[in-house]
């Protein structure tokens, strides 16, 4: 009994030992998902060429039939990994580029008016996750509109709210594949306020060019 002493006090050691290499082996065989780097998305280079009109600093200017102006800078851009689970309260599966801007009125008339908030505007952009389809949001004053980034770049029919037109020529610029938002009715029980806008113009290379106030004034790019 005694030259059998040693190995028995050995047992515990050795179980350890063996219970540690079969669940390494079992990790190199069947990976779980803890090991695996979360899916990372992110947006192409056509994609991200509609990022172009909002570049840091960038104003866009208007003017009207009357001779004012409004003008817009771009003060917030923002560049974020999103996180994405597959399961509420599971691990993050994925992460998502999407970009984020702010446009900010900074005319006199802008700061003097009780109402501001009418006139934000904002343009985000999300990369398509797995099953998650790109997405486009443009806002501009009361309106939020969708834009069809990932049907334009794949040559897909647009939705009925929105058509390309060819070529759009305003004060004298001319500009070419411009979305039209036709006008945008209020509910039947609502009148829409002079301020609101009802129709805008936008192209993937300078941002909104053209929109249209339900008062009838016009706003054109300069």
């Amino acid at each position: 009994m005694p030259l059998f002493y040693p190995f028995v006090q050995r047992l515990p050691l050795l179980g350890s030992l063996m219970l540690t290499l079969l669940l390494g082996a079992c990790d190199s065989v069947m990976p779980g998902a803890e090991s695996e780097e979360p899916t990372q998305y992110t947006l192409s280079k056509q994609e991200q060429a509609w990022i172009t009109p909002y570049r840091l600093g960038e104003e866009w200017r208007f003017a009207n039939q009357a001779g004012y102006e409004r003008r817009y800078q771009v003060k917030g851009l923002s560049d974020k990994a999103q996180p994405g689970m597959a399961n509420k309260g599971a691990r993050v599966q994925y992460y998502q580029q999407e970009v984020g801007t702010r446009l900010e009125r900074v005319d006199s008339a802008y700061y003097e008016r009780a109402d501001a908030a009418h006139f934000a505007a904002s343009f985000t952009l999300g990369a398509a996750a797995g099953e998650q389809p790109l997405e486009a949001a443009l806002q501009w004053g009361n309106l939020q509109l969708p834009l069809p980034v990932a049907e334009l770049e794949t040559e897909q029919a647009l939705p009925a709210s929105v058509r390309l037109l060819p070529s759009l020529t305003v004060g004298g610029r001319t500009f070419n594949n411009v979305l039209e938002y036709p006008t945008l009715q209020p509910a039947a029980n609502q009148a829409a306020a002079a301020w609101q806008v009802q129709r805008v113009y936008y192209t993937k290379e300078y941002g909104v060019v053209r929109f249209v106030e339900a008062g009838g004034t016009v706003w054109d790019r300069l």
